[in-house]
């Protein structure tokens, strides 16, 4: 009973398996706090304790193991009342296919229609999910895998009270204390978190028992980049030595939007240090002086790509529901697909960029990495926004929706799109498969689209050239604007790491800080170029490349496996949406790989349809757990 109470499905699924306990066993409950108003209810069986409290799992489970569908209360109420009182349809449907007398009434006549129609009790017989001033459930073990559970589930959860957003911060804590830095393989993922998120998360449990919550997303316990900042406790550095200390004045404006929705941010993520904005000759991605290597929890010494490294390790090994991540050019969409995740970056301008450590005003993007497409679209809805900060959210050809979600329709998204597909060889098995999986479900695939056939060949190097022009003044235009700190420009930087040598250099994570250099010694010459250049590669990257191969084979979406593929770099330089969702696992490692789709500006409703078609299609994610995140 108490573990019913409780809500332990795990504790009560070994005590069903053990000890073969007598379901019909009676007692008398008091729901409610000693502080308030209290309800004994007299006579009750586990199953009706399971109904009240809304938890279906439990209730499937004791069913499934003999629990008696009709037992009485004391007042003849039964387990069924319990799950039209809660509105619950898929509880009360279950119960009824399985003998459930829908007709037996209390002993007061109130019948089960009764208490369907009026939301609030017409005798006090059942507990109000709200009665309890606190939901948690004070077990150090998580009645949920952190590893899979989605954002839907969470707040159903969180919804029907079978934990609290304390209990939720208390667990993901847990876990990144037991991994993040511990044991033989440290994933190194977390740079540091809030310490202030448990009491936020009980502020929001209040919030959320006396007034409801505020959004989909309250409650759900979030990471964000290290470039992203967060105006509390915690530092806001890319990384660096050199910014620690340094205040920010306010929450970066998605950070803002994101607690407005009552999500709690529950720590920063490591990166590859600016955003791989500073070093060159680098024998992987996703070191920085301040959070050392982030690994894979794929592959032992995998590589775990970047920008974004601790954002997409962080996601997979079950640190949190989702992340925030930023991209310039691949630095989502790369470690998403390593990391066997869905990682989105928005059309420039979707999402604001301000409070965001920079890299290019014309080229960064900032967006939501999850477990499912779902979880991606969710965070999108609230991230989204126009910001009076941010002159590129203010564009008025700009298509924003305030539900996405509206737009998955599962493998059914799939009928009748088109979708132009890129082979390569290494993964051309896994590609065939893929199309064939989308074929079955109605979509037109047209193999073999080139990506390259009207690409100018020096779009890499243009756009090469107008991140080094513009990172001087976007960087100095962030820096300026910090408190308690005396580094206020691209040169301040070069000689911090300078004079810090020791810390800021790695022989074979960081050996140089050339991007750095070459960038501060742009030449006049080439300022004067940055509006052509911005031109140039904006025509080149949108209009005839990605928009031409649209039109010229009449597409709703391009795919492929190659996150590396130069339509990263289109979408780059016209500041395009891309969306990756897991495609496969290598042979030779294990590590994971990513389907990339992208589209035309603002098309970031047909990405995420296609996207999860595709998710619900092929389930590629469950096939496999990442075995260095599986410590408790």
């Amino acid at each position: 009973m108490l573990a019913c109470l409780k809500g332990h499905k795990d504790v009560i699924r070994m005590l069903l398996h053990r000890y073969k306990p007598d379901l019909e066993v009676l007692n008398n409950i008091v729901f409610g706090d000693v502080n308030s108003s209290q309800q004994t209810f007299f006579n009750v069986s586990v199953l009706w304790v399971a109904t009240s409290i809304n938890n279906f799992d439990i209730v499937k489970l004791l069913v499934e193991h003999g629990a008696n569908v009709n037992h009485r209360t004391k007042t003849n109420s039964t387990p069924l009342r319990g799950a039209c009182y809660n509105g619950n349809v898929e509880m009360a449907r279950y119960l009824i296919e399985r003998g459930a007398d829908a007709h037996l009434a209390k002993e007061n006549n109130d019948t089960n229609l009764m208490v369907s129609v009026f939301p609030v009790p017409l005798s006090p017989s059942l507990p109000s999910v709200h009665c309890p001033v606190s939901c948690s459930i004070y077990s150090h073990i998580s009645p949920v895998d952190l590893l899979t559970v989605s954002i839907s589930s969470l707040t159903r959860d969180l919804s029907n009270c079978r934990y609290s957003s304390t209990d939720l911060v208390r667990w993901y804590l847990m876990r990144i204390d037991a991994v993040n830095r511990r044991g033989s393989y440290p994933l190194y993922a977390v740079i540091e978190t809030n310490p202030d998120a448990l009491m936020i998360a009980n502020t929001l449990d209040q919030e959320q028992q006396s007034t409801g919550p505020r959004s989909f997303l309250h409650g759900i316990p979030i990471l964000v980049k290290d470039n992203v900042a967060t105006n509390d406790k915690m530092q806001t550095t890319a990384g660096s030595l050199a910014l620690i200390g340094a205040r920010v004045n306010r929450d970066a404006h998605v950070v803002y939007r994101l607690r407005q929705a009552g999500t709690i941010i529950l720590g920063k993520t490591s990166l590859s240090e600016w955003s791989n904005f500073r070093a060159l000759n680098k024998s992987r991605e996703g070191w920085s002086p301040r959070g050392g290597p982030v690994n894979s929890a794929y592959v032992a010494n995998g590589n775990p790509s970047g920008s974004s490294s601790g954002s997409a390790v962080s996601v997979s090994a079950g640190f949190c529901a989702a992340a925030v991540g930023t991209e310039t050019a691949g630095s989502i969409v790369s470690p998403s697909s390593v990391a066997n995740i869905v990682g989105l970056k928005p059309t420039v301008g979707l999402t604001s960029r301000s409070g965001v450590i920079p890299i290019s005003r014309f080229h960064d993007s900032i967006g939501p990495m999850g477990k499912t497409v779902e979880d991606v679209a969710l965070m999108l809805e609230v991230m989204q926004g126009v910001d009076s900060r941010d002159e590129a959210t203010q564009k008025s050809d700009a298509i924003r929706h305030e539900n996405y979600s509206q737009f998955l329709h599962g493998v059914e998204g799939l009928r009748g799109l088109r979708l132009g597909i890129n082979m390569t060889k290494e993964l051309e098995a896994a590609v065939n498969n893929a199309s064939a999986l989308m074929r079955s479900h109605g979509a037109i695939i047209i193999d073999s689209v080139n990506f390259t056939d009207i690409n100018d060949h020096n779009l890499f190097d243009d756009l090469w050239s107008l991140l080094l022009i513009t990172f001087p003044e976007d960087i100095a235009n962030y820096l300026m604007a910090l408190n308690n700190t005396t580094i206020r420009s691209l040169t301040d930087l070069i000689e911090f790491n300078r004079n810090h040598t020791d810390e800021e250099f790695h022989p074979l994570f960081a050996p140089n800080q050339d991007v750095f250099e070459w960038s501060n010694n742009v030449t006049k010459l080439l300022h004067m170029n940055q509006s052509s250049l911005l031109n140039k590669t904006r025509l080149w990257g949108g209009q005839l490349s990605i928009d031409a191969m649209l039109i010229k084979h009449n597409l709703d979406a391009l795919i492929t496996p190659d996150v590396f593929s130069p339509l990263t770099i289109m979408a780059s330089a016209a500041g395009y949406p891309l969306i990756t969702v897991p495609l496969g696992y290598h042979q030779s490692n294990g590590e994971p790989y990513g389907l990339m789709i992208a589209g035309t500006a603002w098309s970031e409703a047909m990405l995420l349809r296609v996207a999860h078609g595709f998710e619900q299609a092929s389930h590629i994610r469950d096939q496999r757990r990442p075995m260095y995140a599986e410590r408790d």
